[in-house]
């Protein structure tokens, strides 16, 4: 039995570990072969050429996801997918407990727009793709907002983990109230979406990379609640705004966090 088990473990930090090998070869095919040919497809148009772009990262997305769920990594469940469905110009709030959180989104929303890590338009994997159609960090935020309300008006939609980096396990959320404040400048509302399941180990803050569940498959289970209307905190002076709307982001998905681990 021990052996079976330890045989079990090793698969799954093998298809880890090929699913980072494939997510990063779909980056390099993306960037260098397929958003050139989009480009020339779009008649060098961007506002085109970023929706064919978006939906060629969500299809990759989800065939990142079909290859960890098909080789028995893990499983994914989304309640509520339903309220996903046609969305445009929202901004999409989420706990961010691992690295998948992303390509799990992303694999989701087809529309889907983001703030990104300036670091990560250096890297050689996704750079071709963070410098086409997202928005880094290391703009200054003024800039970040004139880009997000242009990205927001256009229909997408636009993704923001508020804790700003994953979680630490063990750790309360801290949610910053940069998310509220794109919300609130576009006048856009807002999605939040709880990541729950089982512990993602080895996809977590700080967990070293040959790891794994020790015996068990990664659960995703995910639930897209309701919609929070930004009206309600216009007429609010803008930094109270911005504190109040992110106190709500954050306690309607810390109580569905409590609903989750009250059924364990």
């Amino acid at each position: 039995m021990f052996i079976l088990r330890r045989m079990a473990y090793c698969w799954r930090v093998f298809i880890k570990l090929m699913t980072y090998f494939w997510f990063g070869l779909g980056s390099l095919f993306l960037a260098t072969g397929l958003f050139p040919t989009l480009l020339l497809l779009s008649g060098f148009s961007r506002a085109r050429f970023g929706r064919l772009a978006r939906f060629s990262v969500h299809l990759s997305h989800k065939l990142a996801l079909a290859h960890f769920v098909y080789f028995g990594l893990g499983k994914i469940h989304v309640e509520h997918r339903e309220r996903l469905k046609g969305l445009r110009s929202k901004v999409i709030v989420a706990n961010h407990p691992s690295i998948l959180d992303v390509v799990i989104l992303f694999s989701l929303i087809p529309n889907a727009d983001c703030i990104v890590k300036g670091g990560l338009g250096k890297n050689r994997f996704v750079k071709g793709i963070v410098n086409s159609i997202y928005i880094v960090n290391t703009k200054t935020f003024e800039e970040q907002l004139v880009e997000t309300d242009k990205s927001l008006k256009r229909g997408n939609c636009l993704i923001i983990f508020p804790e700003g980096t994953r979680s630490t396990p063990g750790e309360r959320w801290q949610f910053r109230k940069g998310a509220a404040r794109f919300a609130l400048h576009s006048k856009c509302d807002v999605v939040p979406i709880y990541i729950g399941g089982n512990d993602p180990v080895g996809l977590r803050k700080h967990d070293r990379m040959f790891s794994a569940p020790p015996t068990e498959r990664y659960h995703y289970d995910l639930d897209v609640l309701e919609p929070i209307p930004i009206e309600k905190f216009l007429g609010y002076p803008p930094s109270q705004a911005a504190a109040l709307l992110t106190r709500e982001m954050q306690d309607v998905l810390e109580a569905r966090r409590a609903q989750a681990l009250a059924k364990k």
